[in-house]
């Protein structure tokens, strides 16, 4: 049986593993952050809304780490929301945020009974009330963004955000032989913005890799050619 392997270029690799504990520099009764929904055990659903609370947190947004992967997620008061892509098997979600000088989380972890996605790419940025695009072109140059959700060769753009920060998510159960080109479209907000992508292949198995690519959009309409990678058999 043939696989493939995950050749990257323009790789920038990035430190994102969380600090463990409640608290970092001494939690405070007044300010914590909690994971309301999911709270772990399993699920069936492969795109979820995590939701929670930030109560006596300052800052206007808060650290989403998902199975390693940081993401920001904005306010809404003492609530937050976002949706994001669960990887098949076990999955670890950490919110964290700061609060009077101090880092105040919360962490679940969630197993989803979910198709083996062989691919996945993630977009995200620095700024609120923005749409940046996801787009990315496949081997057979066919371009999977949010006017063409779905591609004919099996790529799925699984999110769509258009008010800031992100994830857009593109998956790929089987990739196909050939380059993959990752583009980022500012579409409308208030520039500069910095966007990175992370691209994982072979999710949750001994064989996974991961890269990261970063880039700024100074404009609204501005096209990033963010990176490229191709997939060979091997």
């Amino acid at each position: 049986m043939r696989r493939a392997a995950l050749l990257l270029a323009a790789l920038l690799p990035a430190a994102l593993a969380p600090a463990s504990g409640l608290a970092l520099a001494g939690e405070s009764p007044a300010a914590r952050v909690r994971i309301l929904f999911p709270r772990g055990g399993q699920t069936l659903d492969r795109v979820v809304t995590i939701r929670g609370e930030a109560v006596g947190v300052t800052a206007p947004r808060l650290t989403l780490v998902l199975n390693g992967v940081a993401l920001s997620v904005p306010r809404d008061g003492d609530a937050f929301a976002t949706t994001q892509v669960l990887a098949p098997g076990e999955n670890s979600i950490r919110v964290r945020a700061e609060a009077g000088g101090l880092t105040v989380e919360d962490d679940v972890c969630v197993y989803a009974l979910v198709p083996q996605k062989d691919l996945r790419v993630t977009l995200t940025w620095d700024t609120p009330a923005t749409d940046v695009d996801l787009w990315v072109t496949g081997p057979d140059g066919e371009k999977v963004f949010y006017q063409q959700k779905q591609g004919a060769a099996g790529g799925t753009l699984d999110t769509d955000v258009t008010t800031g920060f992100g994830p857009e998510t593109f998956t790929h159960a089987r990739a196909l032989e050939g380059t993959y080109r990752i583009q980022a479209h500012y579409f409308g907000g208030a520039p500069p913005t910095r966007v990175t992508v992370v691209v994982v292949r072979g999710e949750g198995t001994p064989d996974e890799e991961r890269a990261t690519f970063l880039g700024v959009l100074a404009r609204p309409n501005d096209v990033l050619e963010v990176g490229a990678f191709v997939v060979r058999a091997r």
